[in-house]
């Protein structure tokens, strides 16, 4: 009677395992990798006065502008309750050096506030610098090429990385769900239609919810039962299977 039903399923899970393990992979790798494109290139457009202009952790305002060169800065920072500051400058230009942003600011003075105490730098030069934040080539989500196995080795071993490890555990489990779950499809398909009360909808959603709540657990704290648990799922499934359908059938 399941004969029908796996080469379905077997075809379902094969093509979620290559979405899983290739394709997510490729299209966040290059998401990511078009985010820190852009915020490399990106310029900076801070127009004369203008206040609540953002740059990086300051407030930014300009008297007169022309070409990426400003005149009359001020400047405010205020990271915490505790430490303030504020800096004057006469002119300032800005570059974008591959994501990190330049500020460099002429003539001026610099007060710096930590608690009750304050302090004052007058200055000929200051250069500020701020590195916005990007996808880092190194993190376990980036893909190097078409590096596969390269990717998901990151997910195992003493120094594997923990969301490299829930990423391969949810990719896994969600992917041989229709392979594993071969059994119920006949299960409530047959026998609660023919029998009083049509429960099949509860027993499917129950079914779907009690599985991908163990993808939960298991993808965060039980790693290892990620090659166990879609065979022990299946085995419950034929254990009910042979009893409410075999032996009416």
């Amino acid at each position: 009677m399941t004969k029908a039903f796996v080469p379905l399923s077997l075809l379902v899970s094969a093509i979620l395992l290559v979405f899983s393990l290739i394709l997510i992979p490729t299209s966040k790798s290059a998401y990511y990798g078009f985010l820190r494109q852009k915020k490399d290139k990106i310029d900076i457009n801070i127009r004369a006065g203008e206040f609540g202009q953002k740059l990086g952790d300051w407030l930014v305002y300009v008297d007169k502008t022309e070409n990426n060169s400003y005149d009359n800065l001020v400047l405010f920072s205020n990271k915490s309750l505790s430490q303030e500051s504020f800096i004057l400058a006469q002119k300032g230009n800005i570059n974008n050096q591959n994501g990190v942003f330049e500020l460099n600011l002429y003539n001026g003075h610099a007060y710096f506030t930590q608690g009750d105490k304050m302090r004052k730098v007058d200055f000929e030069e200051l250069h500020l610098r701020n590195k916005l934040k990007s996808f880092n080539s190194n993190d376990a989500a980036y893909l190097q090429g078409t590096d596969y196995l390269g990717y998901w080795k990151k997910a195992f071993g003493k120094n594997a990385n923990k969301n490299q490890k829930r990423r391969f555990s949810q990719a896994i489990l969600v992917s041989l769900f229709p392979l594993a779950s071969v059994f119920l499809i006949p299960l409530f398909g047959i026998a609660n239609p023919r029998f009083k009360t049509n429960w099949s909808y509860f027993y499917v959603l129950g079914a779907v919810g009690i599985y991908f709540l163990m993808v939960h657990v298991i993808s965060t704290d039980l790693f290892l039962m990620t090659f166990f648990f879609p065979f022990i799922w299946a085995f419950i499934s034929y254990l009910l299977f042979r009893k409410f359908i075999l032996k009416r059938y």
